[in-house]
C-alpha cells in the first residue's frame, strides 16, 4: 500500500520484465499493484544473438537452471501469485520478488532460462531494452562471479519518486550460457553503491543458479 506522501509513481518493486512493446499507460492512480509494477515494468524483449561465439564466455553452456531461494538479504520471497505482471511475459520467463513488510526494501528478478552461445553478444541488447523508458546512470561492466558470463550494473533515478524526490533504483543484468536475468534492488532514500549492488547480484546468482 502506498504511503500517504507518495505519488502513484512512488512504488518500491519493479519488474524489469522482457517484453515488447512495453505498455505506455500506467495502472490507475493509487493502485496497490503499482508497488510491484513500477519495479516490474522495465521490460526486456531481448533478441538472442547466437551467430557469434566467444570462447571466454561459452563455458557452462546450459549448465545451470534457475531456482530462487526462499529468502535473500533477509527479505522473504513474495509468492508468485501476489506479483502483478505489467505486461505479458516472454515464453519461459520467470519473475521473483523479495520485500520487507513495510515495503521499504525490495529485490525483483526477471529471468529467462535458455542456452546462450555468446553472452557478450547479447547483454547490451538486454540492458537497452530493459531500461528503454528510463535514464540510466553509471552503467558499467562488473565482475560476474563464479557463475561466469557477463554482467553490467547501473542506476535509474527517474523511475520512482517519494514526496516528489527521485528514488534510486539500482539494477544489474547478467547473461551466461544458461540464462539472462535482470536484477533490481531498491531501498527507500538510499543510493546503493554499485560495488555493493554487484556483490548482492553475485550472491543471488550463487544461490539461485543451481546445476542442471
Amino acid at each position: 500500500m502506498l504511503d500517504q506522501d507518495q505519488t502513484p509513481a512512488d512504488d518500491v518493486l519493479v519488474d524489469m520484465t522482457p517484453v515488447a512493446p512495453i505498455p505506455t499507460l500506467p495502472p490507475p492512480p493509487g493502485s496497490r499493484r503499482r508497488l510491484w509494477l513500477t519495479l516490474a515494468a522495465c521490460g526486456v524483449a531481448a533478441v538472442i544473438a547466437l551467430a557469434v561465439a566467444f570462447a571466454h564466455d561459452t563455458a557452462d553452456f546450459g549448465a545451470y537452471r534457475y531456482s530462487p531461494p526462499k529468502e535473500f538479504l533477509g527479505l522473504p520471497i513474495v509468492p508468485a501469485e501476489r506479483i502483478p505482471k505489467a505486461s505479458p511475459l516472454p515464453a519461459g520467463a520467470k519473475v521473483s520478488g523479495y520485500q520487507t513488510e513495510d515495503k521499504s526494501r525490495s529485490v525483483v528478478l526477471t529471468v529467462r532460462e535458455l542456452p546462450i552461445i555468446s553472452p557478450s553478444a547479447v547483454i547490451d541488447s538486454v540492458v537497452t531494452q530493459a531500461t528503454t523508458r528510463w535514464h540510466v546512470e553509471g552503467l558499467r561492466t562488473v565482475e560476474p562471479g563464479e557463475r561466469g558470463g557477463v554482467m553490467k550494473c547501473g542506476h535509474i533515478t527517474d523511475m520512482m519518486k517519494k514526496a516528489g524526490k527521485p528514488q534510486d533504483v539500482a539494477f544489474c543484468v547478467w547473461v551466461d550460457g544458461s540464462m539472462w536475468a535482470v536484477y533490481i534492488e531498491h531501498g527507500e532514500d538510499i543510493t546503493l553503491d554499485t560495488d555493493v549492488l554487484a556483490n548482492d547480484a553475485r550472491k543471488f546468482r550463487h544461490l539461485a543458479e543451481v546445476p542442471s
